[in-house]
């Protein structure tokens, strides 16, 4: 977070990996009027004001800033797996309060449920505070060894969550959740927007680099990359346009999670 506060004032996240583009005159809310620059759409002219001028102008447009963000985030037993000396759950959270602290920027609240473990609620909130109640309530949390149970976070999300929103589901699938996990997501979609991200195992792409020494190694090359395959079919069954899932090892979470965001802003499409 220091990193991106950081070159955040000096307009550089693109050194982050963090793609913020703005185009002009695109956007869902009205922003003011201006004068006629090369590049804009004919559309964008606003033709009373252009009239009484004498001159052309514009109108700029800026994304909507009163979306919710709220994070479902998975507490348990999967969410221990480790990276390095981090568990895939320390990561998590790091990725959590880099997203809060850009969707509030953005004009957005954010929000946070946790489910499979210590049930933790905060309603969604745009103001500053929000970021402060987000690390005092994690600040504590671990993962438990409960099953995940995916129904029962979409009951509990669309229980508490009556305004449509961006929903950003955390977890760490296997192969078992295609049956379970396909119901919830398609719960959540009748009424908001939902990003799943699932954390991949790094030493699974790690294996695949290494040069096989032998026959053994070989066939474990070929299991890994079955795995995966079965893995992507299944995360293309659950999204088959892509656009709503992340697949990535814990230490890319933060900035993918932060690009997916701010493409589904940009996007417009609530």
């Amino acid at each position: 977070m220091k990193k991106y506060l950081k070159l955040a004032g000096g307009q550089r996240l693109e050194q982050l990996g963090i793609h913020h583009r703005r185009r002009r005159g695109e956007g869902s809310e009205f922003h003011q009027l201006r004068e006629y620059r090369d590049g804009d759409s004919l559309r964008q002219l606003d033709w009373k004001a252009t009239a009484r001028m004498r001159r052309l102008i514009s109108r700029d447009y800026q994304d909507e800033q009163d979306q919710q963000v709220v994070c479902l985030l998975d507490c348990g037993r999967r969410m221990r797996a480790r990276d390095g000396d981090l568990s895939h759950f320390d990561h998590t959270l790091a990725a959590l309060l880099l997203l809060a602290e850009v969707s509030l920027r953005e004009g957005d609240a954010f929000g946070l449920l946790t489910f499979a473990g210590p049930e933790r609620w905060l309603p969604p909130r745009k103001t500053r505070s929000a970021l402060d109640r987000l690390m005092a309530a994690v600040h504590d949390l671990h993962p438990g060894l409960q099953a995940t149970d995916y129904l029962a976070a979409a009951r509990a999300a669309l229980t508490r969550l009556k305004k449509r929103s961006l929903l950003v589901l955390v977890t760490n699938l296997r192969d078992e959740d295609d049956e379970t996990l396909g119901p919830a997501l398609r719960l959540l979609r009748r009424r908001h927007r939902v990003i799943l991200a699932s954390l991949r195992e790094p030493e699974l792409d790690q294996a695949l680099t290494a040069p096989a020494a032998g026959f053994e190694q070989a066939l474990r090359a070929g299991a890994i990359e079955a795995y995966l395959e079965q893995r992507r079919q299944a995360l293309t069954r659950l999204d088959p346009g892509g656009a709503l899932v992340l697949d990535v090892p814990p230490r890319a979470l933060a900035v993918a999670l932060v690009n997916r965001y701010l493409a589904v802003k940009r996007s417009g499409d609530r």
